[in-house]
């Protein structure tokens, strides 16, 4: 007989029955401020779930919190490249600080636009990168009761559900990557959802479409997510219900292509859909991304950046993603873990590949691993909940239950945690809360801002420029890549690298340099003036001016004095702005 548990495991969407859901009643509690009768009544029918739930969150809070703006330091530009284009969003109603070039589709920055509308982040916190990051506290927390819900939902027990959340969260990879403000973590909320709500015990058509739609939710937030449409397919048809099995899949695949295209129709209503002479093309892009980027190589090969940045992840931590990548067998071979085990078996394909792998791809594989850990423990110490066939255990010749070696090698894990990964861990979450290494970045741009003239034109990377526009650097600051690589920016300079003033930046790598010839240039002629942290950043002064009067008219914008930098962001910014 089926328990009432198994129909709606912890924070369940089925209400009591008999519990009306509108009535005098509850428009009186509803006045008085108490909960209605069935929302108190399904409180208090999974009020240890919400215990449990609330714990994790607590927990989990605290350690993303808790010095979230200091660790990691300002190691990778795509953050300020991110809360750039929000900030464009919500001051400019642009899709991008610069020319948007459809490298990524737009709804993962417009959610973190929105919050920091909603919460005014933006004007109320240290720097731009402190008001994504904010984001992402509450990211994770939506994320990780999700991943417990969708524990509870592979009929995990409560301790096994926990574990994942808390493997998750304490994993000073994770926490690392989580934190900062990358696309993937809000792909990662959305697939998660996706799956909670194909898992969902009343296996009704709305959460069918409802499932569909958090996946394209996902996919518009960070395209690769498309990789994991297979595994969401999957739990899809394990959880479908007979009755309406044969509508199922039709209307998931309808819902899903129905939201996704909204992104090619985009374009194309901006004749941007197709490679064309003078505007960008969201063909190009794809192409660009997926066949004409400077691959990363394939995890197999030593000797391939790809290889380098796995090597990277397990310096990190080497547990959690490698006990999850292990046990990837033992998932595809237990029917309730299968979605999740073929979830990270496909992204451990896609590394192998020889394609582009960003930094940040480590993200979607970490929630699957600790779901993954967990599910196999309690697999191991209970047996496969999948079936409810047998009331009693049968006994082993030898006395025990035919689950004892499973208990045992659960037990055996424990130890080894106990004693080797939880004291790792435990220093690498004691430095997340504790070192603050993005003191360099902010020193520099609260240096900039008191010494600089804020009418010269600086060369910076993404981190500092929402910072420097939004502190009145007039004209706009230039982020290093477009000097070289967006013609707008490139034209508008008259004298090339001699029309820059100063450059915020720490040290580029060789491979960079030599692909950037007008920053390299700009940097051989310039003087250090003030330093930030042991080199992390620097502030030059380039030489070598061009005579102060130019020919020619001088191009303006608004906020701006006239002069030829104000041109620098004009062609791009300013033209966009108006769209």
């Amino acid at each position: 007989m089926t328990s009432r548990l198994d129909l709606a495991p912890d924070l369940g969407t089925r209400r009591p029955a008999g519990v009306a859901v509108r009535g005098p009643r509850h428009a009186r509690a509803r006045r008085h401020g108490r909960l209605p009768a069935w929302a108190a009544a399904w409180a208090a029918s999974h009020r240890r779930g919400l215990l449990v739930v609330g714990g994790l969150l607590l927990i989990a809070g605290v350690t993303h919190g808790r010095g979230m703006d200091g660790w990691p330091g300002r190691v990778n530009d795509d953050e300020g490249t991110y809360v750039a284009q929000a900030w464009a969003v919500q001051h400019w109603h642009t899709l991008a600080h610069y020319t948007y070039w459809y490298d990524h589709p737009p709804f993962g920055w417009i959610q973190i636009a929105a919050y920091t509308w909603a919460t005014h982040a933006f004007e109320r916190t240290a720097t731009a990168v402190t008001a994504g990051r904010e984001a992402m506290l509450w990211v994770k927390l939506a994320s990780c009761a999700l991943l417990y819900l969708l524990a509870r939902r592979l009929r995990l027990g409560r301790p096994a559900a926990a574990a994942a959340v808390l493997l998750w969260s304490l994993s000073p990879l994770a926490l690392a990557v989580q934190r900062m403000v990358f696309l993937d973590n809000l792909g990662v909320m959305w697939v998660l959802a996706a799956l909670v709500l194909a898992a969902s015990p009343r296996r009704s058509l709305l959460a069918v479409a409802g499932s569909a739609a958090c996946l394209a939710a996902a996919i518009l937030s960070k395209e690769t997510a498309a990789v994991l449409l297979p595994a969401v397919a999957l739990l899809l048809w394990q959880y479908r219900d007979q009755r309406t099995s044969s509508f199922s899949l039709p209307l998931f695949a309808a819902v899903l292509a129905l939201l996704v295209v909204l992104y090619p129709l985009y374009a194309a209503l901006k004749n941007e859909l197709f490679e064309g002479p003078g505007h960008v093309s969201l063909l190009w892009a794809i192409k660009w991304q997926l066949f004409d980027r400077p691959p990363s190589g394939s995890l197999l090969d030593p000797h391939s950046d790809a290889r380098a940045l796995a090597r990277s992840w397990l310096d990190t931590d080497p547990w959690l993603l490698g006990a999850g990548v292990s046990l990837t067998a033992v998932g595809l071979a237990v029917r309730r873990l299968r979605a999740v085990a073929l979830a990270l078996a496909i992204q451990v394909v896609m590394l192998c590949r020889n394609g582009y792998v960003p930094y940040a791809y480590v993200t979607a594989m970490l929630p699957f691993a600790a779901l993954l850990v967990a599910g196999a423990a309690d697999t191991a110490w209970n047996g496969n909940r999948n079936h409810h066939r047998h009331r009693h255990e049968r006994r082993s010749p030898a006395g025990l239950p035919p689950n004892a070696a499973g208990r045992a090698a659960v037990v055996a894990a424990l130890a080894l945690g106990t004693i080797v990964v939880a004291p790792q861990w435990s220093h690498g979450i004691s430095q997340a809360m504790t070192v603050d290494r993005s003191a360099p970045e902010r020193d520099a741009t609260a240096w900039a801002t008191r010494h600089l003239p804020h009418d010269k034109l600086l060369l910076v990377d993404d981190n500092a420029w929402t910072d420097l526009v939004a502190r009145g650097f007039r004209p706009y600051p230039i982020w290093f890549y477009k000097l070289d690589l967006d013609p707008a920016v490139r034209n508008s300079l008259r004298h090339g690298w001699r029309d820059i003033d100063y450059i915020m930046l720490g040290p580029l790598a060789p491979n960079t340099l030599h692909d950037l010839p007008l920053v390299n240039a700009a940097l051989q002629h310039s003087r250090i003036v003030a330093s930030f942290g042991n080199g992390e950043i620097t502030i030059r002064q380039v030489l070598g001016h061009p005579p102060a009067q130019h020919e020619g008219g001088t191009p303006t914008g608004p906020d701006h004095a006239g002069g030829i930098r104000a041109a620098v962001t004009v062609g791009t910014v300013l033209r966009f702005s108006t769209d």
